[in-house]
């Protein structure tokens, strides 16, 4: 077991403040590391496997969960006890969970490796909310897809708000961030797979869409920000435009709640009872 460290006690400390400039993209690409707080976020990137260089903790945080505790000085990882207020300081949550993990920056999933799992595939088209990219990333696990691409513009996946968000499936689904839409619209079309955009004005209906087979789970959806939809080029180089029946005088969704509804129904309609590999059922 490692060498018992002392308890922080200080907000000013060094320490603290290395800690803290992993909450601006800067300071993450500079250290090559990021932020992974609770416990639930905490064991997923342990189970993945992924490097941790420390790990920080409270009082009651020794007490309720000795398990994460005892995995992670069996790895030889420093385990610094710090006071409930410094860790609060050091996170970037508004109520500390009492753990936070400094780990290395994650290795992005390969392009072509994406495209060859025979599932769903999402385009992010500069979603620029962390929430709605950590959710879309936490949907994509759960309907067994085969990965998430990040174009530029995007929010930053090692973002504390975007990892909070997925709960875990940015540890577990191949994330694709940094691919010009371009070059992400000719990967597909190289794979042999369809385009297909999701917009309020598509010019199919999502039910039409899945009842006659224009989309099917292996789709590569494009998906575009909020603040302005998908991209020219995305509308230019799609097989189709799709939009989501909504009641009228209702205009659009929240992006993370559209892929939802998207992914299920397309694979509703598949009667297949899976979308690939990944054991959609």
């Amino acid at each position: 077991m490692p060498d018992e460290l002392p308890t922080l006690t200080s907000t000013s400390s060094d320490r603290v403040r290395a800690v803290r400039a992993l909450h601006m993209p800067s300071g993450r690409r500079k250290a090559g590391r990021f932020l992974v707080e609770g416990p639930q976020a905490v064991r997923a990137a342990l189970d993945a496997g992924v490097v941790v260089h420390e790990l920080f903790v409270d009082d009651d945080a020794r007490i309720a969960f000795p398990g994460i505790l005892a995995d992670v000085e069996r790895a030889g990882v420093p385990v610094v006890t710090a006071q409930t207020r410094v860790l609060a300081a050091m996170g970037q949550t508004a109520t500390s969970q009492g753990l936070l993990a400094v780990c290395d920056l994650l290795d992005p999933g390969r392009l072509s490796d994406v495209l060859d799992i025979p599932a769903p595939v999402l385009i992010l088209d500069r979603v620029a909310d962390p929430g709605n990219v950590g959710t879309i990333i936490r949907t994509a696990e759960a309907v067994g897809a085969a990965g998430v691409v990040l174009t530029p513009g995007c929010a930053d996946v090692h973002g504390g708000k975007v990892v909070r968000a997925t709960t875990g499936s940015l540890f577990r689904l191949p994330v694709v961030p940094d691919v010009p839409l371009e070059s992400a619209l000719d990967a597909v079309r190289a794979a042999g797979r369809a385009v297909a955009v999701a917009t309020g004005d598509g010019e199919e209906s999502l039910f039409s869409a899945v009842d006659s087979r224009m989309v099917c789970p292996r789709t590569c959806w494009v998906i575009g920000s909020e603040a302005h939809g998908v991209s020219d080029l995305a509308r230019e180089r799609a097989d189709i435009t799709v939009r989501i029946p909504m009641a009228e005088g209702v205009e659009s969704l929240n992006a993370a709640i559209s892929v939802a509804v998207l992914m299920y129904v397309t694979a509703h309609g598949a009667r297949s009872g899976a979308f690939g590999p990944h054991g959609f059922r």
